[in-house]
């Protein structure tokens, strides 16, 4: 994950906040606006949950690099993020992968 989340974090940061904050930068957030709940423990279906997520950043990474203004970091992240669920795509059973 530090192929997608260094170059996003490193760009975030040189972004302007915006015209109301002139001079101020991005950056992350630290705070948690849902209760992490949603571990599941059985193996299999960890591994599945695990490779959609990773795929959803991707193609989210992927529709945000269109963008004007976007920096690369950003179609970085998504080719990166590909290929970190492709490789966890692997691990799930095939009963569990998508049709």
């Amino acid at each position: 994950m530090a192929g997608v989340l260094r170059p996003v974090g490193n760009a975030l940061t040189r972004l302007p906040v915006g015209p109301g904050h002139p001079g101020r930068t991005a950056g992350p957030v630290f705070q948690m606006y849902y209760q992490m709940g949603n571990f599941v423990p059985w193996r299999a279906a960890a591994w599945a949950l695990l490779s959609e997520r990773a795929a959803v950043l991707s193609r989210r990474c992927a529709e945000c690099a269109t963008q004007d203004g976007v920096p690369e970091a950003v179609s970085s992240a998504a080719t990166a993020a590909a290929a970190i669920s492709e490789q966890l795509a692997g691990h799930v059973p095939h009963e569990l992968r998508p049709a």
